[in-house]
């Protein structure tokens, strides 16, 4: 059976102290944050309850933000797009990125824990930095079978 629990305040401080620590984020984001009973943190807006829902077909509650894991917190994609991060983002060249966006881990130096990627100014998701690579959490259905040029290179 699935099952939801809406944090409270003083759960949700404990996610953002997360944040902050891993990513640097500094801003709440203004929503409410449920968990299911997988682990998997989930945003929605914090009017849900002024919704009457009797009569409607839900298919999907909130936007997939995070999952714990005992080495913190593994963003989505989304999650990754959302926060503000200061901290813990590697920047990928062009051919690491592209390996990226395949679902290929990248050979990285650096400290073991979660991180952003991004090429430029866009973020590609979150990797787990670990043994100088950076594994590829992206899931299957969301990478790229092959990426080609732009006419803007």
């Amino acid at each position: 059976m699935y099952k939801v629990n809406f944090l409270n305040s003083r759960e949700r401080k404990e996610i953002y102290k997360q944040l902050k620590e891993q990513f640097g984020v500094v801003e709440e984001l203004p929503f409410a944050i449920f968990e299911n009973n997988q682990g998997k943190l989930f945003l929605m807006s914090s009017k849900y309850g002024d919704i009457e829902t009797k009569n409607i077909n839900i298919n999907n509650m909130g936007l997939y933000f995070a999952q714990r894991e005992r080495e913190g917190l593994r963003l989505s994609l989304e999650g990754t797009q959302l926060i503000q991060a200061t901290k813990n983002i590697l920047e990928l060249n062009k051919e690491q990125a592209d390996l990226w966006m395949k679902g290929d881990d990248i050979p990285f130096e650096g400290h073991a824990g979660f991180v952003i990627v991004k090429l430029n100014n866009d973020i590609l998701g979150c990797g787990m930095l670990k043994n100088n690579a950076i594994r590829n959490m992206v899931p299957k259905s969301r990478r790229l079978n092959s990426v080609t040029e732009t006419s803007e290179e």
